[in-house]
């Protein structure tokens, strides 16, 4: 069920509908059912592989929890784990086996589907069992409590991530019905649709076929479709991640933003920080401190524990040649950022260019969306081949596949999305912020509206994080 369509803001309204119709003892059961209903559309399979993980993480951290000996809690702990890992690394990464496992007839693992979602149900239930083990908080007292945390319909899919005792903690509260939640939830919602209708989809009609024969393309046609690109994936997964937020909110729930105007960033480093946030925090609370984090007196420890980071982002993007070079060029520009920071604010200072002004503002902008664009060679193409191939045939100043129309087209729409992107406020926020009159506010919300209206007619683009 796709968030961008009718059947989900459908689905969503049954379901807030009945949440709040039933009394507060049955709500969990509403929205447990509503989430597994919701998950097994996409497969039946998937539905019970997910509350088989959320059983025996359960189960497990439960008694490493009450384990009386080390030896007894760290065996709990990491049987625990290491089932959960097991479970993903299997559905996630086995389908690359250009074999049969142990020649069983008929049955290879090129036929092992990857459930959507896993990767990001895998982070609350690996981040629980670690939380627990460490005894930042008790486990969960009852299942259906935990069940419902791990599979909350709004962030199963593609986050945001955010821990399960969290969300756990909010919905035990049995928030009252709150008409401020739901108009702020449908803001929300519909700042989403337009970012992901409007804006992303409009992107990759241009650009989706160039990827496809990336023959046809040549020169500058491959400069535009990496810039245009960021703008489609930005656009594409923070437009998910608003309906997400917007609609748990609706249900009195409140998660947090994955993404903070990565663009208007100031150095690279910065732009990680504001990009895919609950990932960077999941990232270093549960690989890069317990690596040893910035170490004092050891830059080149702190380098490596860096370094762990970004290949577990490569690794967690898919087990492939390309973003295994994506994410080790990227951890390349972060330790490039951070060494030449002090170099840049004297040579700035040096050439009197004020740190907050426009000229400064622009000449970040070329230098982080340049390298960010560099990533996008090894991150969206289809092969390794097609990088390559990228990156021979990038010198020429020749378009060969976009035309003026094409190239207005782009540009139009990712203009659009940048003067509204600045009536945004806050991380969370959306773009009728900053807008007081009420006739303003009124013709934003009509043109944002229609625009949906419209552009909802074409055919779906999924949301490119589904993969993951």
């Amino acid at each position: 069920m796709n968030f961008a369509s009718f059947p989900y803001l459908a689905f969503l309204f049954l379901v807030i509908v009945s949440y709040y119709l039933t009394p507060k003892r049955g709500r969990h059961y509403v929205l447990l059912l509503a989430s597994y209903f919701f998950y097994a559309i996409f497969g039946f399979g998937f539905a019970l592989l997910m509350l088989l993980t959320s059983a025996f993480t359960f189960v497990t951290s439960a008694y490493c929890y009450k384990a009386d000996s080390p030896v007894s809690r760290k065996f709990f702990f990491w049987l625990g784990l290491l089932l959960d890992l097991l479970i993903f690394v299997l559905f996630k990464y086995v389908h690359i086996i250009p074999m049969d496992i142990m020649n069983w007839p008929g049955w290879s693992a090129q036929k092992l589907l990857i459930p959507i979602g896993i990767s990001f149900y895998t982070f609350k239930t690996v981040g629980y069992c670690i939380d627990v083990y460490k005894r930042k908080y008790a486990p969960a007292s009852s299942f259906l409590t935990y069940a419902l945390s791990v599979s909350f319909f709004p962030q199963l899919i593609a986050g945001p991530i955010e821990k399960s005792k969290v969300i756990s903690e909010q919905l035990n509260a049995f928030p009252s019905f709150n008409w401020q939640c739901i108009i702020d939830g449908s803001k929300l919602i519909l700042w989403g649709l337009f970012k992901k209708l409007v804006i992303a989809d409009s992107i990759a009609q241009i650009i989706n076929p160039m990827y496809g024969h990336i023959q046809m393309a040549n020169g500058l046609d491959f400069v535009v479709l990496c810039f245009s690109f960021m703008y489609q994936i930005y656009t594409d997964f923070s437009g998910y991640s608003d309906i997400a937020i917007g609609s748990a909110l609706c249900f009195g729930v409140s998660l947090p933003a994955n993404f903070n105007k990565p663009f208007f960033s100031r150095n690279y480093r910065e732009l990680w920080n504001r990009w895919h946030t609950t990932f960077s925090r999941w990232l270093k609370e549960y690989i890069f401190d317990p690596l040893g984090g910035v170490v004092k007196n050891n830059k080149l420890r702190t380098v490596f524990n860096l370094w762990m980071v970004f290949i577990v982002v490569g690794i967690w993007h898919g087990a492939t040649l390309n973003y295994m070079i994506y994410a080790q060029l990227a951890f390349l520009f972060m330790l490039l950022d951070i060494i030449t920071k002090d170099f840049r604010r004297g040579l700035f200072s040096a050439m009197h260019i004020n740190r907050n002004g426009w000229v400064q503002g622009v000449i970040n902008y070329i230098a982080v969306m340049s390298m960010f664009s560099f990533l996008v060679v090894f991150f969206r193409p289809v092969s390794f081949k097609d990088s390559v191939y990228m990156l021979q045939h990038v010198w020429s100043p020749h378009f060969k596949y976009l035309d003026g129309i094409k190239l207005v087209y782009i540009f139009f729409f990712i203009g659009l999305f940048e003067v509204l992107q600045v009536l945004q406020k806050t991380a969370d926020g959306h773009c009728f912020q900053r807008i007081c009159l009420f006739h303003w506010r009124a013709l934003v919300y009509l043109f944002i509206f229609f625009s949906i209206i419209l552009f909802s007619s074409r055919s779906e683009v999924a949301f490119q994080y589904f993969q993951f």
